[in-house]
């Protein structure tokens, strides 16, 4: 089952030189025990768009973008990343390959720096054994100079320069958020899935937070979003996929999937 209008079609087309998506899931389905969780869930992610995943609670969302990022298992369908089939390949093999993910619950290292937070992330990081200090230590020494010099960019970026000495748990649950995508974003991902990323985030920071996903999607990242805020799906969602009971029922822009009668019982009941 597709969810892409014809028109959002040709204009994400003429954003990406091939016109293929960069994540594909095919009839995907998840089961916990004999409950499933999603059924049959097919969506596709282009370059330099912005995917919103809604529905009302017990949907399948999250579930769903469990799937796509490899920490649960399907137990039906495929899921293809620049074509290739990562379905049955572990998170870390995905994001190696360009999916990164964000939770619910923000994940940073309370008692690292922020800019050590980013670090630990940086691609290719090999950790600092024995074996790779001795017989690698050139290639690791320049490495780490590129990644630091990626995480200053980062953190500029982000006007989060002035807090790159500061601690994880001094930060505030906006901060947090933006370190957490940031380091995401360490890995140079062609893929960012957020889960409730404004979950925590303070009302006058929410606005902050969707002008920056956005230029994070225009620098060809294709960004899938699990959004309970309505109205952040609006502003920065190109397309939504509407989730019920496990199950895709509506797919479009946020104006066509709101006018949706069954989206419209599925929230009102």
């Amino acid at each position: 089952m597709s969810v892409q209008t014809e028109a959002g079609r040709g204009e994400l087309a003429a954003r990406d030189s091939n016109g293929a998506p960069v994540l594909e899931a095919e009839d995907v389905s998840v089961r916990y025990g004999g409950v499933m969780a999603v059924t049959h869930v097919s969506l596709q992610a282009y370059r330099a768009e912005t995917l919103g995943l809604i529905g009302p609670n017990g949907a399948g969302k999250s579930s769903l973008l469990g799937a796509l990022g490899g920490q649960l298992k399907v137990s039906g369908g495929s899921i293809r990343l620049h074509g290739r089939d990562v379905t049955r390949s572990p998170s870390y093999a995905r994001a190696r390959g360009g999916i990164t993910r964000t939770f619910q619950t923000t994940s940073e290292f309370e008692a690292m720096t922020v800019f050590e937070n980013l670090m630990v992330s940086a691609r290719g990081a090999k950790g600092a054994s024995l074996g790779h200090t001795v017989l690698a230590w050139r290639s690791n020494k320049a490495e780490e100079a590129a990644a630091r010099a990626h995480a200053w960019e980062i953190l500029d970026r982000f006007e989060m320069a002035d807090t790159a000495s500061a601690y994880g748990r001094e930060l505030s649950g906006g901060q947090r958020r933006l370190v957490e995508i940031m380091r995401c974003l360490m890995r140079r991902p062609d893929v960012l899935l957020l889960d409730e990323p404004m979950v925590g985030v303070a009302p006058h920071l929410v606005a902050r937070l969707v002008a920056d996903l956005r230029r994070i999607a225009d620098d060809g990242i294709a960004l899938v979003i699990v959004e309970h805020a309505l109205e952040v799906v609006r502003e920065l969602c190109d397309r939504v996929v509407v989730m019920a009971q496990g199950r895709v029922i509506a797919g479009g822009t946020y104006d066509e999937v709101v006018r949706d009668e069954e989206v419209r019982r599925a929230y009102i009941g």
